[in-house]
């Protein structure tokens, strides 16, 4: 684990700032269709339900991002187009398990069942037709450990969120303030909770999952 904190605590430089850029544009471009439904008259409820498909898969596919880039070798081309593909997959499937019509916040149990999907994928371990099985036999046979680190992703990424709700609450109504806190919130809790996802999933694995310039050493 201590390659995860070399890359996400203790390097500010152009990993930590690559895997910002990455999270902000996968903010941005998650953000076209939530933007283009209520430009165009839908409503909140409306806007609000193309969010969470939206951001889902923008967060699977930055998992995508950090697990290709950290491989020691160059994945193919082939397998670069099954890993997105597999994470818009997995985020639409975790879109539908956060709907407060099926599991809502209860959603964050079965989670980790899917986390190792998108990984999985992008290592060449696994073709796309087995990866939500693979995904789910890894998390169940190390269930004390995956379900660990899945709370601390989730405690380590909370305080950030808060923060910054509270830095832009004094100077937007509630809707506005949430919007931009979350917006700023982002591309540092992404990121972090990407890089948990990697390490543990090569812990699990034992397969090379941080790439030389990632390392301290």
């Amino acid at each position: 684990m201590s390659d995860l904190f070399a890359s996400a605590v203790h390097r500010f430089g152009q990993v930590w700032a690559d895997l910002v850029a990455a999270a902000a544009g996968m903010l941005i471009l998650a953000s076209i269709p939530v933007a283009a439904v209520r430009l165009t008259g839908g409503s909140l409820g409306q806007t609000l339900l193309v969010a969470v498909f939206a951001y889902a898969i923008g967060y699977f596919c930055l998992v995508g991002f950090v697990m290709l880039r950290g491989l020691p070798d160059r994945a193919p081309l082939r397998r670069v187009v099954w890993t997105y593909m597999t994470g818009a997959l997995i985020g639409i499937l975790v879109g539908a398990l956060v709907l407060p019509q099926v599991l809502g916040p209860l959603a964050i149990v079965p989670m980790p069942l899917l986390l190792f999907a998108v990984p999985a994928i992008a290592a060449g371990d696994v073709r796309p037709a087995g990866a939500i099985t693979r995904s789910a036999a890894l998390a169940v046979r190390n269930i004390a450990r995956t379900w660990l680190v899945w709370l601390i992703t989730i405690f380590f990424s909370a305080p950030i969120v808060l923060a910054m709700l509270l830095i832009v609450s004094p100077f937007a109504d509630n809707t506005t303030s949430t919007v931009i806190g979350l917006g700023l919130a982002t591309p540092i809790v992404w990121p972090i909770s990407a890089l948990f996802v990697r390490a543990l999933y090569g812990d699990l694995t034992g397969r090379a999952v941080v790439a030389p310039q990632d390392r301290t050493a």
